[in-house]
């Protein structure tokens, strides 16, 4: 299945027009592995403690990032992957691209923008269900009168788009660095309601979400503005059973908690509704906060003096970041240079290069947003169950 890129993600980084949005998608793409997204799917992403599920246990954050793994991950879709208008307006045609190709495996990004498929970040609170598209369906209700019944062929017949989106899991941290972004195919909710002469109740705010393996949560009515979407299509492909084939939720500016997979109903309600991981003690609203994530270095990684390439990701959901900072064993904060993102629901990647000396150092990168919030230089964050807000740290020695 073809896979395009949104016109917002072409324009807004020049890194996207030097390697060329096929290359991005050819790389990152269509594949069908186990991948599902953390904190977002029908369930959480941790327990109550904290701790994330063993079932769970997600691709090390090393593994899914970096050139290298772009370069691996040139899947069996690549043949179908939609060249894009860069590579579709030239004469080059096969060369064009394959040189595109080549080019990503020199870019000066560390890190992929759009992650693959296969290493998605996976969280969920219980089994993955097995799921017939041709059969499901995901009714609309309001406190208990259906009011629409939804299947594939008409979600399919409202021309889908796609939206470039980040999922983080609220159970995150430095040790479970649970975040990943994707370009998602689907459709705002609104326009599925409109298109199913469905309104919104006047004297509801409130919404409960209930999806497949009967993980529920509860959304506000408010968020259908942002707006919030359908969507059963990442990276080009159905989404794999593990991130809620057929269809889920994305709603932006709250954790994968309340991104609910194997969606199956939605029901307008007349109280506040508490959820799965909302009735453990997670947070209700579980907005995104300010967190800054190393990537690439570890307390026992080999590194020798000299110049040494730090980055990572930075994120807060709605409140884009604008600023990403480093300092050195607790020395001045020092700007980072931003290589991707910097808008809404998007991560924001950044690098800093830093001349290391022989010893033990301690390095930690703290974000600040367009409202001028900051994560907090705590390393491991203030509020488990709120979700990560931290500027984490590593401590590595060089020889």
């Amino acid at each position: 299945m073809p896979i395009h890129l949104p016109a917002s993600a072409l324009s807004r980084r020049d890194w996207l027009a030097g390697v060329g949005a096929t290359a991005v998608l050819t790389a990152c793409g269509a594949q069908e592995g186990p991948t599902s997204d953390g904190a977002d799917g029908a369930a959480l992403d941790a327990d109550a403690n904290g701790t994330v599920p063993v079932q769970d246990a997600q691709t090390p954050a090393d593994a899914t990032f970096g050139v290298d793994a772009m370069a691996t991950d040139l899947g069996e879709d690549a043949s179908t992957t939609d060249l894009g208008a860069d590579a579709s307006t030239t004469d080059a045609g096969t060369d064009a691209a394959e040189a595109s190709a080549a080019d990503v495996t020199s870019a000066v990004l560390p890190m992929n923008p759009i992650t693959a498929n296969g290493q998605f970040y996976i969280t969920s609170c219980c089994t993955t269900p097995a799921v017939d598209a041709s059969t499901w369906t995901l009714t609309v209700s309001d406190r208990g009168k259906l009011l629409a019944t939804i299947d594939m062929a008409f979600l399919e017949s409202l021309q889908p788009s796609d939206k470039e989106h980040t999922l983080e899991c609220i159970g995150g941290g430095p040790q479970y660095q649970l975040i990943s972004n994707a370009i998602w195919t689907g459709v705002p909710l609104l326009q599925i309601f409109a298109a199913k002469g469905i309104q919104v109740p006047g004297d509801v705010s409130e919404m409960k979400i209930t999806a497949l393996d009967d993980f529920s949560t509860g959304l506000p009515t408010s968020d259908l503005s942002l707006p919030i979407w359908l969507v059963w299509r990442v990276n080009g492909a159905p989404l794999p059973p593990e991130h809620g084939f057929p269809a889920r939720l994305l709603v932006p500016n709250r954790y994968g908690m309340k991104n609910p997979k194997w969606i199956k109903a939605i029901e307008f309600v007349s109280q506040p509704y508490i959820g799965f991981w909302e009735s453990q003690g997670w947070s209700k609203t579980a907005y995104y906060r300010p967190n800054a994530y190393i990537h690439g270095l570890t307390p026992s990684s080999a590194q020798k003096a000299g110049k040494i390439q730090v980055f990572g990701t930075a994120f807060a959901g709605r409140d884009s970041v604008v600023t990403v900072d480093v300092r050195i064993d607790k020395g001045p904060w020092q700007t980072a240079v931003l290589d991707y993102g910097g808008v809404q629901d998007v991560w924001t990647l950044w690098h800093f290069d830093w001349l290391a000396t022989t010893g033990f150092h301690t390095v930690q990168a703290r974000c600040t947003t367009a409202s001028g919030a900051t994560s907090d230089e705590n390393p491991e964050g203030t509020d488990t169950l709120a979700g990560y807000n931290g500027s984490m740290a590593i401590s590595l020695t060089v020889a």
